[in-house]
């Protein structure tokens, strides 16, 4: 079970995800079709309802071409 406080964090880093996708003018389709991660998968990731596992993160962060540290700074 997620707890409040860990729901904040992943809340911080789903929109921090989308920034940075954004920024980058990336939809979440192409982003899940660069990743191998569905297209869903994304978009729960970006509200912050599932807690991503490193590989998940490290294939997102290879697809916007950033390192996965990248994604923490939030």
């Amino acid at each position: 079970m997620i707890n409040n406080r860990d729901k904040e964090v992943l809340k911080a880093f789903g929109a921090h995800l989308r920034s940075i996708r954004e920024s980058k003018s990336i939809s979440q389709q192409h982003l899940a079709l660069k990743a191998d991660i569905s297209k869903n998968q994304i978009g729960n990731i970006e509200r912050g309802e599932v807690n991503s596992t490193v590989i998940s993160i490290t294939a997102i962060a290879k697809a916007l071409d950033i390192h996965p540290k990248e994604l923490f700074n939030f």
